[in-house]
């Protein structure tokens, strides 16, 4: 991981906290965290960590109304302190919600054929509703040479399709190399826009519901006998990197695969790969897969289906309702360097907690 990298986490593992912007939401916190202002999107100087959840029932529906007193939180299995709660959602009355919707489409992972039917389901679907969106959205072009992040999220969707309608369809114009190093090429190219995303959507309040619409870079599985340690501490700085930067900008990644016609596709190969890597000796090129990425945002893997519009609104779907949670990490003599984050209910049969898995406190 790069120096400047490195200092950033360090910072950021003693001074992450609530956005100073919270608009409809319902917040439950001592007067001292109240008080604390806000320096960026994620940052103050109070040592706190903050987790945005949310939580579904059996029916697959948010579950509203919990109060901090319904959470639990641990931290590589040490139980923490709940210091804070932020209530958020669509659903609540009043100003709007601190959150806001960033569509990619992606070019990169995707034939020029799939790519014009994947744009015309998002313009139907911003058109929906009069073109009038529930929450303000970005849509983020990725091509080959460049990803395109306009510097306002708008609830007018009609506006957002016109803008997409604008913009060519691209030709893919970089030229991969052939095999599994072109593969490869083309997957690291993609994780670095990702880094980029999140970099940018760090610097905004609030949290953000990032749906990346595409089949995703290839899983390429290696042999460990042809991997040099240094392959291995690559990825692992790289599985670092996303998770933490990720996690800083409060974004849940949702992967919606709209193809399904690819012969021999294993649709939950992604599954064996969700557990988080602690160590660069356990890293495999799968364990950077945009679905494993999303499930460890406590994000939604969407891939059985062709329906985008539907499944874009599922995604939104999860930000009718949801809690955001801070604790102050206590600090531990553990070696191992990825925090574990785990949050459970009481009195709540049935539900189920979605949430980010956690972060790595002393990257390497």
């Amino acid at each position: 991981m790069r120096n400047g990298t490195k200092r950033k986490m360090r910072r950021w593992i003693g001074a992450v906290a609530l956005s100073a912007t919270v608009g409809a939401c319902v917040v439950y916190w001592p007067n001292a965290m109240a008080a604390d202002k806000a320096t960026s999107g994620v940052q103050t100087s109070t040592g706190h960590l903050l987790v945005d959840v949310t939580v579904t029932g059996a029916d697959g529906k948010p579950v509203t109304g919990l109060s901090p007193f319904d959470f639990q939180i641990a931290d590589n299995g040490r139980p923490e302190k709940l210091l804070a709660m932020q209530t958020g959602g669509l659903a609540l009355s009043g100003s709007k919600t601190p959150a806001e919707m960033v569509i990619v489409l992606d070019a990169v992972n995707c034939t020029w054929e799939k790519m014009q039917l994947e744009r015309q389901d998002v313009e139907e679907f911003l058109r929906r509703r009069g073109g009038r969106l529930p929450v303000p959205t970005r849509i983020v072009m990725l091509t080959d040479t460049q990803m395109t992040i306009p510097p306002h999220a708008t609830e007018d969707g009609n506006a957002l399709a016109q803008y997409i309608q604008r913009t060519p369809n691209p030709v893919h114009s970089l030229r991969f190399q052939a095999g599994y190093y072109g593969e490869m090429d083309r997957a690291m190219w993609s994780m670095d826009q990702m880094n980029k995303l999140a970099r940018f959507e760090s610097a905004q309040p609030g949290r953000k519901l990032v749906v990346w619409i595409s089949h995703g870079w290839h899983p390429l599985s290696r042999d460990y006998l042809a991997m040099s340690k240094e392959d291995l501490q690559r990825d692992f700085e790289l599985d670092e990197t996303l998770t933490d930067n990720l996690l800083m900008a409060r974004i849940t990644l949702d992967s919606i695969d709209p193809i399904l016609d690819l012969p021999g596709e294993n649709l939950d190969y992604y599954q064996a790969f969700v557990k988080p890597v602690k160590k660069y000796e356990q890293v495999d090129t799968p364990d950077l897969m945009l679905q494993v990425l999303a499930r460890h945002t406590g994000g939604l893997v969407l891939n059985q289906s062709t329906d985008i519009q539907g499944e874009i609104e599922q995604a939104m779907g999860t930000l009718k309702s949801w809690y955001t949670l801070v604790y102050s990490p206590t600090k531990t003599s553990d070696p191992n360097a990825f925090h574990a984050i785990s949050v459970s209910l009481s009195n709540t049969p049935g539900a189920v907690v979605h949430a980010p898995i956690g972060y790595y406190a002393n990257p390497h």
